[in-house]
């Protein structure tokens, strides 16, 4: 082997020449997931705005301006990954991310992405959210709703209990103004 040949640097896994094939635009995506990063922080990273990586990654964006492409391959061949995950790890260190499992982290990524695209529409956005706060308070409801015979005959006490100190608390309010006019 040649002293030429030892001194070039391996082609890059990735190679990146500014345009946003399919193939980068997944591999994008994929990095991006793998190390656990939303777009602001990616966007961050790349001191960009937030939709401008997104679009990068699903378009319409179909090449990026030369100052990023050094960058960019670099991100998509790994160079970054160290770095970009410990940050993530020190993220949710100081969170409760590490709490809240991934599939629910991608689903409020997704949902705070469309509150925000939808900063033009207000009506979107309130349905946005009404819909949000619907579903979840449906799936509260249903997390404590009485499964058995037992939980129902406790309810059922507990509504009695209720009517009777309702049923209770004008006569006893009654009672408490007489005392205050003496």
């Amino acid at each position: 082997m040649d002293t030429a040949s030892r001194n070039t640097p391996p082609a890059p896994i990735v190679p990146f020449d500014g345009q946003f094939t399919g193939f980068v635009r997944q591999k994008l995506r994929e990095k991006r997931i793998d190390l656990g990063l939303p777009y602001q922080r990616i966007a961050r990273f790349f001191g960009i705005n937030w939709a401008t990586f997104r679009k990068w990654e699903l378009g319409p964006t179909e090449a990026c301006e030369l100052c990023f492409r050094p960058r960019l391959e670099a991100f998509l061949n790994g160079d970054y990954d160290v770095f970009l995950r410990s940050q993530a790890q020190i993220r949710k260190n100081h969170s409760c991310g590490n709490m809240i499992p991934g599939e629910i982290r991608a689903c409020l990524e997704r949902i705070s992405n469309a509150y925000r695209l939808c900063q033009e529409r207000p009506d979107l956005r309130d349905e946005l959210v009404q819909t949000i706060d619907q579903a979840t308070t449906e799936t509260m409801s249903n997390l404590i709703e009485p499964h058995s015979t037992a939980a129902a005959d406790d309810a059922g006490r507990r509504r009695s209990n209720n009517q009777h100190h309702t049923a209770c608390a004008p006569a006893a309010k009654q009672r408490r103004g007489s005392n205050v006019n003496r």
